[in-house]
């Protein structure tokens, strides 16, 4: 479908979409880029779970179904009935997706870099994503603890872990600055991005509590109003109560996605917190959240 005999030939054809076009595609604006076996392309600039991927994996899951059953390919080499299925082939493709992503890295991305910078740029920025979200978790973590009125919720936000969090929070490590954040993930639900607006505040009040004469050790605050910016590739923790995600979000997802997600159709008090009823699935493989 991609019209190569080999990945090699990656460089040659159109396997990357531009920001416009993806704009473009997730507002259905009349033009924009659609995915048809005959004008099949996959982005490998982006990840797997955008809406435009899971478009193109249901295209080619469904393509190959109809090849199969109804015009005779593979008659000669009989595919077992089991995998005429197509959640079987849409989970098949989606894994292979990333052997696809990884050979697009190789013919097209790298030789356009000086390799050895492009890897250590590459783990550099890993490494600095990493730390910074580690670091913000427990700083919300730690403010939590300190209001009595999100105490409750400090199982989920563990839960949560750096999925949780907004991805433009912080990013001024030499003035040590922490700011609201601006670009939310798409998944979170208002009740879940209230909840951590909540803990912004704690954070705020928290790291301005003075000790003496000094400020508590940790940082300077800078304040920056909300925004309406969304990350729509941000990944969800799966197994969360169904108010936890947005619910237009969850409808857009393929239901080979939403079957992964594990949704809980019991809601979170997002009033009461947590109790032994209520938990996350899942949640109970990480006993350290729970303190026993």
């Amino acid at each position: 479908m991609l019209k190569i005999t080999n990945y090699k030939y990656l460089n040659t054809i159109k396997c990357a979409l531009t920001k416009d076009e993806v704009e473009a595609y997730e507002q259905n604006i009349p033009g924009c880029l659609k995915v048809t076996p005959t004008n099949f392309i996959v982005d490998c600039a982006r990840a797997k779970d955008t809406p435009y991927n899971h478009e193109a994996f249901t295209v080619f899951a469904e393509d190959f179904l109809d090849k199969v059953n109804n015009h005779g390919w593979y008659s000669s080499q009989t595919i077992p009935e089991r995998y005429h299925n197509f959640d079987v082939i849409y989970r098949a493709f989606k894994m292979h997706f990333a052997y696809i992503k990884s050979r697009y890295n190789d013919v097209v991305v790298t030789p356009s870099k000086d390799p050895v910078k492009a890897k250590e740029d590459m783990k550099a920025r890993l490494c600095k994503s990493s730390c910074t979200s580690r670091k913000l978790l427990k700083m919300c973590l730690d403010a939590m603890a300190e209001q009595p009125k999100l105490q409750k919720h400090l199982p989920l936000v563990k839960y949560l872990g750096t999925q949780g969090m907004s991805s433009d929070e912080s990013k001024d490590e030499t003035r040590r600055m922490i700011s609201y954040p601006r670009v939310y993930p798409r998944w979170r639900s208002q009740q879940l991005s209230a909840l951590m607006w909540e803990a912004d505040l704690a954070i705020l009040e928290f790291l301005s509590v003075t000790i003496g004469k000094r400020k508590k050790a940790g940082t300077q605050l800078r304040n920056r109003p909300h925004s309406d910016k969304f990350n729509n590739v941000a990944a969800a923790p799966p197994g969360l109560p169904v108010n936890c995600y947005n619910p237009a979000w969850l409808s857009s997802l393929h239901p080979c996605s939403k079957k992964e997600l594990r949704v809980q159709e019991k809601e979170y008090d997002f009033d009461l917190g947590l109790d032994g009823e209520n938990r996350p699935a899942g949640m109970a493989n990480y006993r350290y959240l729970f303190g026993h």
